[in-house]
C-alpha cells in the first residue's frame, strides 16, 4: 500500500457558484476576509506532450512580484472528494524558473488569471476563486472536515466538480460554440 505523506495529496471539493455576492457574504460571516489577490498561472508541457499523456500539470503561479509557486499536480481516481498528488515549492524568481523550463523544452501551453480570497473555516482552507468565465468555491483539508464544511456552507458533496478550471473553461467555450482559447484572461471578457 502506498503511504500518503502530508503535503503530497491534496483533497478538496470544488463548487460552481451562481451568486458570488451571497457566497462572499456567507464566507465572511464565518471567517474574517483575507486579502483578495490576483494570480496568474501558466501551465507547461514538452514537445512530447508528457503532461497531456499523463494527465499531469507542471505550472508556475505568480501571485505578485517576488512571490510565486512552482508545482506539479496529477489527479488521483475520484472517490467522492477530488484528490490530487501535489508537489509545490515557493520560488523567488519565476522568470528565471521559466527560462530553466524552456531550456528543458517545457513551454507555456495554457494560462489563466483569477482573483482568490482565502478563508479558514472548520480547519479547512476555503477559497473563493473568481475567473473571467465563472466563480468557484474550493474547500481543502482532511476528508471529514471538507464534508462537514461543505454542508455547513450549504453545498452538497455530490455537486462537487472534479475537473480543473482550465478544463471547465474549455468545456464552457465548447458549449457556447466558441473556438479553443488557451489563455484565460480578464482583458478578453
Amino acid at each position: 500500500m502506498k503511504r500518503e505523506r502530508k503535503g503530497q495529496i491534496e483533497s478538496e471539493y470544488k463548487f460552481l457558484i451562481k451568486d458570488i455576492e451571497a457566497v462572499r457574504e456567507l464566507l465572511e460571516s464565518r471567517d474574517r476576509k483575507r486579502k483578495r489577490a490576483y494570480e496568474k498561472t501558466v501551465m507547461f508541457d514538452n514537445p512530447q506532450k508528457i503532461m497531456q499523456i499523463t494527465d499531469g500539470r507542471v505550472r508556475v503561479r505568480i501571485r505578485r512580484p517576488g512571490r510565486a509557486e512552482f508545482s506539479y499536480k496529477k489527479p488521483l481516481k475520484r472517490a467522492g472528494i477530488k484528490r490530487e498528488i501535489e508537489y509545490e515549492t515557493r520560488i523567488e524568481e519565476p522568470e528565471e524558473l521559466i527560462k530553466i523550463l524552456r531550456e528543458m523544452e517545457f513551454f507555456p501551453t495554457t494560462s489563466y488569471e483569477r482573483y482568490r480570497t482565502t478563508y479558514r473555516i472548520n480547519s479547512c482552507e476555503v477559497t473563493l476563486d473568481e475567473y473571467p468565465f465563472a466563480s468557484f468555491v474550493e474547500i481543502e483539508g482532511k476528508r471529514k472536515a471538507i464534508t462537514q464544511t461543505a454542508l455547513l456552507l450549504g453545498f452538497k458533496p455530490e455537486d462537487s466538480l472534479d475537473k480543473s478550471c482550465d478544463t471547465l473553461y474549455t468545456e464552457w467555450r465548447k458549449a457556447l460554440g466558441k473556438p479553443l482559447k488557451p489563455h484565460l484572461l480578464f482583458s478578453d471578457y
